[in-house]
């Protein structure tokens, strides 16, 4: 048993080298693919993480006068919920909004001002079913038309921006990725059929000798997913030191490219098996082929 699967890993091995002139370009091409395919898949990501974050978007920052007395809050805040799309709001302190802002911004920012000049303000966070672009400026226009207010902030044009892009951001990766899938599936096939032509002496006897279909097949499976794995794993190399330069370069995009292992390790589980599957089915159709022929 081991000394017949010693034989059929090295007559794979063995078939690289004495096919190369085949192997060696399908190889690069199925590199390219998977260096553009894990690409496609990164930006999928991307825009699964910016639009799991688009809700924060629907937020209205509504800012008080300062001769607004303290007593009035709670009325005003209950007048907010009543609002129309209106899930929650949020009360903001003058001292608390001051907090924040130097957690998030330099210190230096400040010393040219006395005082706090960040005043209280309510944070309004719009329902699930009104969260688009048409909702979210009527709500802040509504708000913006009362008197206790100095000034009403939303980002609208973020908003904007991401709803009209959204479908675009999942529906080009998405077919890309399937393209480049069904490149890489006819790739392989091609590459192991001209292996198969070539070796065809070689199978028929095996098969004669009384070789079983497993036996035949699994070189040509081993060295078809070897392909696979390599082309996939040298592209994943390539794509991982670029995208190292780039958060290097901005850390910003870290944050969005947060799972970049991931989809590196599926991308290359996903190209070994598709090479492997496809070679099976390429070797196994072959040998079908020779079996009705005889027929």
């Amino acid at each position: 048993m081991f000394g017949q699967l010693g034989y059929l890993i090295s007559e794979s091995f063995r078939g690289w080298k004495q096919h190369r002139t085949v192997i060696l370009p399908s190889l690069l091409t199925i590199f390219l693919c998977s260096l553009l395919l894990a690409a496609s898949f990164t930006a999928l990501g991307v825009s699964f993480k910016l639009l799991s974050a688009e809700k924060s978007l629907y937020v209205i920052e509504a800012f008080l006068k300062e001769d607004v007395p303290e007593d009035s809050i709670a009325v005003i805040q209950t007048r907010l919920k009543h609002t129309r799309h209106v899930e929650s709001v949020a009360f903001v302190s003058a001292d608390s909004a001051l907090a924040d802002f130097s957690n998030h911004f330099s210190p230096d920012m400040l010393e040219l001002v006395e005082g706090n000049p960040i005043p209280a303000f309510f944070r309004v966070s719009l329902s699930e079913e009104a969260r688009n672009p048409a909702d979210l400026s009527e709500v802040r226009n509504t708000i913006a038309e009362e008197a206790y207010f100095e000034e009403v902030q939303a980002p609208l044009k973020w908003a904007s921006r991401i709803a009209s892009w959204k479908f675009k951001m999942i529906f080009w990766p998405i077919c890309i990725s399937i393209l480049l899938l069904i490149t890489l599936s006819l790739i392989i096939c091609n590459s192991v059929r001209l292996s198969l032509m070539s070796r065809k002496l070689l199978v028929e006897n095996m098969k004669y000798a009384g070789g079983s279909y497993l036996f035949i097949e699994f070189p040509f499976v081993l060295e078809g997913a070897m392909q696979g794995f390599l082309g996939s794993g040298i592209a994943i190399l390539l794509l991982g030191l670029v995208i190292r330069s780039l958060v290097q370069m901005f850390p910003i995009v870290a944050s969005g490219v947060a799972y970049f292992g991931i989809v590196a390790l599926f991308t290359v589980l996903l190209e070994t098996m598709l090479a492997g599957y496809f070679s099976f089915r390429t070797v196994r159709s072959f040998l079908f082929e020779k079996k009705g022929e005889q027929e």
